[in-house]
């Protein structure tokens, strides 16, 4: 059987991480010269390093500060985030002396994480390359070559969330204790990354003589694709802003010619040379470690002891994990699942049947979210294997259609589905995604069997991009329509142009990147957060109507205006759900009405007749005076860039953490708009 590296906490091995990234100590001197030099000793130091950035497998996933999900429990974890209200100071952890959640953590912020990883692969790519080593020379340019991959890697998540940022190359016990770096400009951190990755890929091996789990060159190529995107995107690279700095590149209209030819170089390692594919189902990449659309990922082996692993996928059922919940997709995200014929919900011909919403929709809605009354199929506690129809739903005997005309008071109900959750509270719906029906789930019971870092959805839409901003219009739909055309998924082509065909560019990336680490950093890279960033958290609420052998089952969902069947969609104004509460901490109201510009054209969402009861806080992307809240009729989403300047709106880049900027007396510089 092929080895398959799994990632363990082993940061045993790794300096103590409450000093600051400034403070760190060398490696005990005595135990040094044993450990960079044994093959055995030096593999199990690296390996400690593959968990530079965790997993988002946790309670508090980064897809509820976005507009795809919400997280009823994340008052210290995502909802301060989602609702404008992040400072430097709050998004520090509890582990290094701030208020958030320990456990319950988005990945976002990794300051002080990343640079205690870094400080110790400096400490090796020095020992190896000064000292020198009595490793086998294989060992060693492979260790060496994953030290500088996983610097890289950390970098450029680094620069994802703050811009420029401090460039550190050698171990700080050889500065001394005159160590005043500052940060660097965003240019030159996109420099230096390559230069880890040039090296990187001049020693690791091919990914055909590489264990499962493990860096290879095809990690290097996939890297190099998100780099290029991420530095040629609007956030980074203005033409409306063309000066460079800390906070952005200088711009130029090549960077989108080096995305081009970074995301050619790994996709022809699937289409030319055949290493790689698509799998032939959407669930493949999570299901199958095994998945030929896996360039590099994180593997897990089901253990107990593990706490906080499972929870993103307690929203589905009372099975295991005793009512908890933590991810509730929200109606911002299945309104921009298209209908099997392509065209979204809103569009004339769509075929949309609101008293039916989650019928005859892209396949990968099946894939993600699960909605009342869909065949859940899971696994006991004892292994028995079970398949039950999802009760997420108010049960009204004995009451027919007449009894919810709008303007009616909703009948009163004796009894409620047994495993329904506390519908006022959540979305009425849950994550599919990532969750495997043959693993039981609890919560200190691992599920998943792997995390892909990179994969070959993520790169074909990155080609899309880039070739799209060079002028390549008809390789950019080649490539969205190789991930539309996956076999259990056979979306009709896009066949749009200019653009009508960047809508659909951006939404494909919405769609088939749902719920994995990508939709917080699009929304910002592409400079669309201000107002995606901003649509209320809405759910659904479902009614099931039962009168004998008949049964009509009715949805609260979220009607636009050109569909809008008010004898149909039944709601009461003088309910909860109607009057629902929308205040936000300054008092002004969110919008009710969104107006979506879809290839040309407005379409209006009214948000009100959803149920709004399931934020305590709204969602809110703040500017730096703090006082733009939308108004109700107001907000209008387009996935053309914004003009903005990004400097006016603080959540655009992460806040450093106030205990490193008050370390450095300020010479470390914040990002704009946060106060310290």
């Amino acid at each position: 059987m092929k080895k398959i590296l799994y990632i363990f906490a082993a940061a045993a091995i790794l300096a103590s991480c409450n000093d600051g990234f400034l403070d760190k100590k060398p490696l005990d001197k005595l135990s040094e010269e044993a450990v960079f030099n044994s093959d055995a000793l030096a593999e199990s130091f690296i390996n400690a390093l593959y968990t530079v950035l965790p997993d988002p497998f946790t309670e508090g996933n980064i897809g509820c500060i976005t507009d795809e999900g919400f997280f009823r429990y994340g008052g210290t974890s995502t909802r301060y985030i989602a609702d404008g209200s992040m400072t430097p100071s709050n998004i520090i952890d509890q582990n290094h002396g701030g208020p958030a959640h320990a456990t319950r953590t988005t990945f976002l912020n990794i300051w002080d994480r990343a640079y205690e990883y870094i400080y110790s692969m400096n400490y090796f790519i020095r020992y190896v390359e000064e000292k020198g080593s009595a490793m086998s020379e294989s060992a060693k340019n492979r260790l060496l070559g994953e030290a500088y991959f996983l610097r890289a890697w950390a970098y450029t998540n680094l620069i994802q969330r703050y811009g420029g940022v401090v460039i550190v190359k050698t171990p700080h016990d050889d500065i001394g204790a005159d160590f005043d770096e500052t940060r660097a400009d965003f240019d030159d951190c996109v420099d230096f990354i390559k230069e880890d990755l040039d090296l990187a890929y001049s020693l690791l091996p091919e990914k055909e003589a590489t264990p499962l789990g493990r860096i290879h060159r095809d990690c290097v190529l996939a890297l190099r694709c998100r780099l290029t995107l991420i530095a040629a995107s609007p956030l980074f690279n203005d033409p409306n802003f063309p000066t460079g700095g800390v906070f952005r590149g200088q711009y130029s209209a090549d960077k989108w010619e080096d995305a081009y030819k970074a995301a050619k170089a790994i996709c022809d390692r699937a289409d030319v040379d055949g290493v790689y594919a698509l799998d032939d189902t959407y669930d493949g990449f999570w299901v199958d470690e095994n998945s030929p659309e896996i360039i590099w990922g994180k593997y897990f082996v089901q253990s107990s002891g593990q706490p906080h692993k499972a929870q993103l996928f307690y929203g589905m059922m009372d099975f295991g994990g005793g009512g908890w919940e933590s991810f509730n997709p929200t109606q911002a995200m299945w309104l921009d699942y298209e209908m099997k014929n392509g065209k979204k919900i809103f569009e004339e011909g769509s075929g949309y049947d609101p008293l039916h919403p989650f019928r005859g929709r892209d396949p990968r809605f099946e894939h993600c979210i699960v909605y009342p009354t869909k065949i859940y199929k899971w696994t006991d506690k004892d292994g028995g294997y079970n398949e039950t129809p999802l009760q997420l739903y108010l049960l009204y005997e004995n009451k027919e259609i007449a009894d919810f005309d709008k303007g009616k008071p909703e009948p009163a109900t004796s009894k409620k589905a047994s495993d329904q959750i506390d519908l006022t509270n959540t979305g009425g719906s849950g994550l599919t995604k990532w969750y495997l029906p043959n693993k039981y789930i609890s919560e200190s019971m691992i599920g998943n069997v792997v995390y892909p870092w990179f994969r070959m959805g993520e790169m074909y839409l990155n080609m899309a991009e880039a070739a799209y901003h060079v002028g390549k219009e008809q390789e950019c739909r080649d490539y969205i329509n190789k991930v539309r055309s996956r076999a259990d998924v056979m979306m009709p082509d896009v066949t749009e142009s200019g653009d009508d065909l960047y809508d659909r560019l951006v939404n494909e990336r919405r769609i088939e990147l749902a719920f994995e680490a990508f939709r917080y950093f699009d929304t910002r890279r592409l400079k669309i957060a201000t107002t995606y960033e901003s649509v209320p958290f809405a759910g659904t609420r479902t009614m099931l109507l039962q009168k004998g052998s008949k049964s009509d089952t009715l949805y609260r969902c979220v009607q636009p205006a050109n569909l809008a069947n008010k004898n149909r969609n039944y709601y009461w104004e003088n309910t909860a759900e109607r009057t629902a509460y929308i205040e936000t901490n300054n008092g002004n109201d969110v919008a009710y009405l969104v107006n979506y510009v879809w290839k040309g054209k407005t379409y209006t969402v009214d948000y009100g007749e959803a149920c709004l009861t399931i934020s305590p806080t709204q969602k809110w992307f703040p500017n730096v005076s703090r006082n733009n809240r939308p108004q109700a009729g107001v907000l209008t989403c387009s996935n053309k860039p914004g003009v903005e300047n990004p400097e006016d709106y603080p959540n655009y880049l992460m806040p450093i953490p106030q205990t490193e900027i008050d370390k450095t007396k300020k010479r470390i510089v914040q990002n704009p708009g946060y106060v310290y």
